[in-house]
């Protein structure tokens, strides 16, 4: 059984340690010890159930081999605290619902998250440090780039590319063969139609 560590001690996290104990339920695959966090008052004490450890570089210098996940649902950060982690020595592992489905052919990077009733169908290939939340869609062929986020709900169509870094919004949807840019963002409820450049922001609005 691998000694997991969650990097964030936040409700991202909290979402992660819930599901490493229900998929523990199942298969026992990780052994949830505890969350790094750089936050002065989160260097000792407890969240949701689990013990804080203190700031990642300390913890990895008393525990070698611990496997980790990096909890944090801002994309940027996300990717640098897990260069900060591999630095360290420690392995990504990725957090799979049981409830989600995965196709057979399906690639899943290391330290991806895939949420509870989502759905990453045949083809398709997620870089490491993807968010794909709960109730979300990946459609067959698609390619999520390294820490992209699906946010819950959202719906991504065949053949889709989304690049590095970029943010789906809930209930957001991709029409099929459609480009999200690297580092953009559809915002919650919105719909690409069109391709969408690196770094654009594309959101609905209501009145």
């Amino acid at each position: 059984m691998k000694r997991c560590v969650i990097i964030g001690a936040s409700g991202f996290g909290k979402e992660i340690a819930w599901i490493i104990r229900r998929a523990q339920a199942e298969s026992g695959a990780l052994d949830l010890v505890g969350f790094c966090d750089d936050a002065p008052e989160k260097q000792s004490g407890s969240f949701a159930g689990c013990e804080l450890l203190g700031c990642l570089e300390r913890v990895a210098e008393l525990a070698a081999g611990y496997v980790f996940i990096c909890g944090i649902g801002d994309n940027r950060v996300r990717q640098r605290v897990t260069a900060r982690a591999l630095g360290c020595g420690w392995r990504p592992v990725s957090v799979i619902d049981p409830t989600a489905v995965v196709a057979p052919d399906a690639v899943i990077g290391e330290g991806t998250f895939v949420g509870i009733g989502s759905v990453v169908s045949a083809g398709s290939i997620l870089g490491p440090g993807v968010i794909v939340n709960h109730q979300a869609c990946v459609g067959h062929d698609v390619r999520l780039g390294d820490f992209a986020q699906v946010c819950p709900g959202a719906k991504i169509s065949g053949g889709c590319q989304i690049g590095e870094g970029a943010l789906l919004g809930t209930n957001a949807t991709v029409i099929p063969l459609r480009k999200v840019g690297a580092w953009s963002t559809l915002g919650a409820g919105s719909t690409a139609f069109q391709d969408i450049p690196d770094g654009a922001t594309i959101v609905r609005l209501k009145g």
